[in-house]
């Protein structure tokens, strides 16, 4: 269940009339669940950290027991909001969705620690706001699993491994195209409503395009990663190119079309088999045919011979010998 929230400042007197007004803040609507919103005595708070999907410093919302939230910006032209008796001018529609930070610990890990192990707060003293990331919000679990950990007294170092990182990585990506088939979203090149497509023709569709939602999900892990990170996790699950892959899916749809086509060429063949079987059935049943002639129709159709002019009798030669030159008795009442 999400929750609307926006925030105004308090009335305040106005010197000259002497009348309270209302000073209008600026307003945003965002949208987060209920579960997360802090009690009284605490509140959310915005940070910025690295983004390395986006190349920059980007805003997130972090809560008081160490969750971490990407805020999403969700903007169209022309578009305000009608709050109580208000209008809004800002349109934009804020949201939080919940990440692994340790997504985010990566781009400093593969930064600092690629030849050497470092501690969490050496590795903080080079940029700003990553000694709260790393420190509050990246579990020691999760940066265990994309690094090798060296213990020395109080002291906890990390190195990068790129095995383990890419191994990680693909579990994530197989997770989240367990959820994209579960939650049946169509992954494929081209928009599909589900509305207009038999529940056959969709069950046949998801089986051959399994790559489609490993690819899917490789884009959204990506998105938290850097470019060449994001490259290597794409070579790591032999995702082909979309390229390949839409050459691919017209080539076995052609294949499909062709198997379709000489199933329905056999069934009127056997059909045709079966026609012609109970055709000699039945002629063999009215004595049309011999028994030993049954074969010989079914491998052939009996040929047609030519109709012969039958030959008059003596008696039918008489009598057209004596009709000539005699008229018909229809001739007598044709109109003259």
């Amino acid at each position: 269940m999400s929750k609307k929230s926006t925030r105004s400042s308090k009335p305040k007197p106005d010197p000259d009339s002497g009348t309270q007004s209302t000073v209008t803040a600026l307003k945003k609507v965002l949208y987060i669940s209920e579960k997360l919103l802090p009690d009284d005595d605490q509140r959310l708070r915005l940070d910025r950290f690295y983004h390395p999907g986006q190349g920059k410093d980007a805003l997130f919302v972090t809560h008081p027991d160490g969750q971490i939230m990407e805020l999403l910006e969700y903007a169209e032209p022309r578009r305000s909001w009608l709050i109580h008796s208000e209008i809004c001018s800002n349109g934009r529609v804020y949201m939080t969705m919940p990440l692994d930070a340790t997504l985010l610990a990566l781009h400093h890990l593969r930064k600092h620690c690629t030849q050497r192990a470092m501690s969490l707060e050496n590795i903080a003293v080079h940029e700003a706001n990553t000694s709260r990331l790393l420190t509050q919000f990246v579990s020691p679990d999760g940066l265990g699993r994309v690094a090798d950990v060296k213990v020395s007294g109080d002291l906890t170092f990390y190195k990068y491994n790129q095995e383990r990182t890419l191994a990680w990585l693909a579990l994530k990506t197989r997770q989240v195209a367990e959820t994209l088939k579960k939650k049946q979203i169509h992954c494929g090149h081209s928009a599909q409503s589900q509305n207009f497509v038999r529940s056959d023709k969709l069950a046949e569709d998801t089986v051959i395009n399994e790559m489609n939602y490993t690819r899917m999900a490789c884009d959204i892990v990506g998105r938290y990663l850097d470019a060449d990170l994001h490259d290597q996790l794409v070579g790591y699950l032999h995702i082909p190119s979309e390229i390949q892959a839409i050459v691919e899916e017209k080539t076995a749809a052609q294949k499909r079309k062709s198997n379709v086509g000489q199933e329905d060429s056999s069934r009127k063949k056997i059909k045709l088999n079966n026609h012609d079987s109970d055709a000699s059935s039945r002629l063999m049943i009215s004595g049309l045919l011999d028994g030993e002639d049954v074969k010989d129709s079914i491998i052939s159709p009996p040929s047609v011979e030519p109709l012969k002019e039958r030959s008059m009798t003596a008696k039918e030669k008489a009598l057209a010998k004596g009709a000539k030159g005699t008229k018909s008795i229809a001739s007598f009442f044709k109109a003259k």
